[in-house]
């Protein structure tokens, strides 16, 4: 049945494991009666063989002749070191074992070949999306950050590029936020050029929803001007920009006072909260003009009966079950649909930072699933707790007060 997707890249060359330890005996022991493995291979001075396979040098290996399934932890040093050299293609020359795996079962199971292109919202739906019974019968999936293979991404790397574009020509479906910015835009349409014609592509309106967090009408999630980095490790819970509590930290106000301040219910005044979430309406009805999966009628229909967001862009279990939810229905998936239903998909989200709601907004926005007790995720560098408006805001407060202070002593320092 291997035609198209792997038959084609193997035909008539040696196979070779690059990797030697648990994930390549694992891959060895699943794929073995499969395909043909001629030998193994890895950058230890003294390599062990899996089972009774041929060992053989990397500098021994040659492109036109041999396929390399990279079963490592260090897949992108290996990927890096093989580009270095003439010849070496991702997807074509060698491949990462689970994108192997996924195209593999693709084919023997006529499934359809799905490729994602986006940021953590899309990458959230595609591991629901995998976590679907039903769903995995018929398609694979595949995730790539756009921020690693997109021309304007932050993280760009061009092998991860590479490894993208030789995918995409194999696409049945190819899924991506749809995107107004025009640097963003170009980026988009340089991956398409790569689709088979046949491949129909899904477009998902995505939008910074704000309307929840009036004290950032900055620039979309810019970063709190206090934020710093402990041993490496990115302090979520204070990352994102609180424009109210940077004043008054700036102002010398004490915890105490700040926190008589902004638990008032009538903290934020009515018109700019309500201005800003008109606005932020407007957005989600200009992205869904050009998106195939829209998803406007939704927020406005459910923003204060439940929680959709966890922050301006990540998602609450609720809009993420929903944007699911009409993906399979673009897809004409019915079963998967009624599966999406009973899944619990707490496991995806449990690990995001949830920005907690001021009181006034929630009484302004008439935010009936937010209270005076409710829990909010709190991601700190020593792990997760739940706490309460009170209990995050007062935490955050002495962070930035204790920040401000280091900065102030830096200054002189340097």
């Amino acid at each position: 049945m291997m035609n198209t997707l792997i038959k084609n890249v193997i035909e008539n060359k040696r196979i070779i494991l690059w990797g030697t330890g648990n994930t390549a005996k694992e891959f060895y022991k699943k794929f073995s009666d499969k395909i043909t493995i001629y030998a193994c291979t890895s950058n230890e001075e003294e390599i062990v063989p899996i089972e009774y396979l041929n060992i053989i040098r990397p500098c021994e290996i040659e492109p036109e002749s041999d396929f390399i399934i990279i079963c490592s932890i260090y897949y992108n040093q290996i990927r890096y070191q093989l580009m270095c050299i003439d010849g070496y293609e991702p997807n074509k020359n060698f491949i990462k074992y689970d994108i192997f795996e996924e195209l593999y079962n693709a084919e023997i199971n006529s499934k359809k070949l799905l490729i994602a292109v986006g940021q953590c919202e899309i990458r959230e739906m595609c591991q629901t999306l995998n976590l679907l019974y039903y769903f995995k019968e018929k398609y694979s999936v595949i995730y790539f950050d756009e921020q690693k293979v997109c021309a304007h991404g932050n993280h760009y790397s061009l092998s991860e590029t590479k490894e993208c574009i030789n995918l995409l020509g194999k696409a049945n479906y190819f899924i991506k936020p749809s995107v107004l910015n025009p640097q963003s835009m170009r980026s988009f349409h340089l991956l398409q050029q790569y689709l088979d014609k046949h491949c129909k592509i899904i477009t998902i309106s995505l939008f910074i929803m704000d309307s929840y967090w009036p004290q950032d009408i900055a620039s979309e999630r810019e970063i709190n001007k206090y934020y710093v980095v402990r041993n490496n490790a990115k302090l979520c819970a204070f990352v994102e920009k609180d424009q109210v509590i940077e004043k008054y930290v700036d102002e010398g106000y004490s915890t105490r006072e700040i926190m008589k301040l902004i638990c008032k219910d009538d903290f934020f005044d009515y018109n700019i909260v309500k201005n800003n979430h008109s606005n932020c309406l407007k957005r989600a009805r200009i992205s869904d003009k050009i998106s195939d999966i829209k998803m406007a009628d939704y927020i406005i229909h459910n923003y204060n009966i439940m929680k959709l967001y966890c922050d301006r862009g990540h998602f609450n279990e609720n809009l993420l079950k929903e944007y699911v939810r009409r993906i399979l229905q673009f897809l004409g998936d019915d079963k998967s649909e009624s599966e999406l239903l009973s899944t619990d998909i707490q496991c995806i989200t449990q690990c995001v930072n949830e920005l907690p709601i001021y009181p006034s907004t929630a009484k302004i926005l008439e935010l009936v699933f937010v209270k005076k007790d409710t829990l909010y995720r709190q991601k700190r560098y020593d792990g997760i707790r739940l706490v309460t408006f009170e209990e995050y805001m007062e935490a955050f407060i002495t962070y930035c007060q204790k920040a401000c202070g280091v900065l102030s002593c830096s200054y002189w320092i340097l």
